[in-house]
């Protein structure tokens, strides 16, 4: 993320203060807190949208649109906090920490310092070999079947037709699950291998026409090689790869491949649930802009999104070794929420503001809506800090790998 953006994001809670500040006085302008009127619906991670808020027509379903946006913003970016957590203390705890070593109770202090921990095996692996890393990029994408049955709860008409996906994916590719013969990229990850004939973004497993780096099997003697194989290639293969990819594979010119993972390009047959690489742009149709962008916040949020494949290289012994795979073990999901999943969380945090900032601006009487702003208020708020500390942790491991 460049440094404008940083400075966005960060800014980005400066609003929310403010709003956490008026959400009382709205509260108090009830008949009080009873059982029927104080807020026990709005819960991150569960369906808010067919809930009676208390309101007539089209606000109704808007503002449940907006909460259920806020509810799965707030889970995604408790999940990233949480993940988080969990790889960096894997990296510190199988390098030799001591796992009870963290003690803060807070989850973001508790991630920072896990992170830390990690930061520091790594600089002390790094003292002992030198590193050469390869990540293959990490991955979001968008399911077209969420944000379009979100979207279609705003359309003023109902027969409008919100455009196709290849209209709507600008700036990104679509992919999918493809049942017959696929032309482009067959997407694997660092957990799932698929059969490659082309170029391996990730480990190869096969043969390999350009340079191996990696291990080399000739006839059941395996020897590390930097350059040509005679055997089979286990490692990144700097031309076609033959074999299985653990990462992306992209086939030989045009080429229909048979591929077990994630299409992306084109599919000899209709793609089944078809995703997109990139945000969707709003449909055509008629509706209003808050409840488009809570649409398009809750996609985000449930994107689906591949660890990607990171090997490493390092000269020494069984001991560097053991500790280069406790690395390649966990670093996949640090680079994914450094590359790809907080990326896409910060670019809906503005618009998450927004539609938190109007939550009452058509809100009339003493409805049970309107006792359900303060925790949507304070759920974005906690979104926003989680996300910025786990964004700023997440970089802070990938950083070490690379720098000095």
């Amino acid at each position: 993320m460049d440094t404008k953006k940083k400075k966005q994001f960060r800014l980005a809670g400066v609003p929310i203060a403010a709003l956490a500040l008026a959400a009382p006085a709205l509260v108090l302008s009830g008949s009080g807190c009873t059982d029927d009127l104080c807020c026990s619906d709005f819960k991150p991670g569960t369906d808010m949208t067919a809930i009676d808020w208390g309101l007539d027509g089209s606000a109704n379903i808007e503002f449940g649109l907006a909460l259920q946006a806020i509810g799965d913003f707030s889970a995604a970016a408790t999940a990233i906090t949480t993940d988080l957590g969990v790889a960096c203390r894997g990296i510190a705890v199988d390098l030799g920490a001591d796992p009870n070593s963290v003690t803060a109770t807070d989850p973001n202090e508790v991630t920072s310092a896990w992170c830390s921990a990690a930061v520091t095996a790594i600089g002390q692996i790094k003292a002992q070999a030198q590193l050469s890393i390869s990540v293959q990029p990490a991955k979001c994408s968008i399911d077209v079947s969420v944000q379009g049955s979100c979207e279609g709860k705003c359309q003023v008409d109902a027969s409008c037709d919100p455009g196709t996906i290849e209209a709507r994916c600008t700036g990104g590719e679509i992919s999918g699950k493809c049942e017959a013969a696929c032309t482009g990229k067959c997407e694997g990850s660092a957990s799932v291998a698929v059969t490659c004939e082309g170029a391996c973004e990730g480990t190869c497993s096969g043969t390999c026409s350009g340079a191996c780096n990696g291990k080399c099997n000739v006839n059941g003697t395996i020897t590390e090689v930097n350059g040509q194989c005679a055997g089979t290639c286990e490692g990144t293969c700097d031309a076609n790869c033959g074999g299985s990819c653990r990462g992306s594979c992209q086939a030989s010119g045009n080429a229909n491949v048979t591929c077990e993972g994630e299409c992306t390009g084109s599919c000899s047959v209709e793609m089944k649930a078809p995703k997109c690489t990139a945000e969707l742009q709003p449909p055509s149709c008629e509706a209003s802009a808050e409840c488009q962008a809570s649409c398009k916040a809750s996609a985000s949020a449930k994107a689906e999104c591949t660890p990607p494949a990171v090997t490493i290289e390092a000269s020494g012994g069984a001991d560097i070794k053991a500790k280069i795979a406790v690395l390649e073990k966990w670093l996949p999901q640090i680079y994914l929420i450094a590359e790809a999943r907080a990326e896409l969380l910060v670019g809906n945090a503005t618009a998450m503001l927004e539609v938190a900032g109007n939550l009452d601006a058509s809100l009339e009487g003493d409805g049970k809506a309107i006792f359900c702003i303060v925790p949507a208020l304070s759920a974005i708020e906690q979104a926003v800090t989680n996300i910025e500390a786990s964004f700023s942790a997440s970089v802070s491991v990938a950083g070490s790998l690379t720098s000095g």
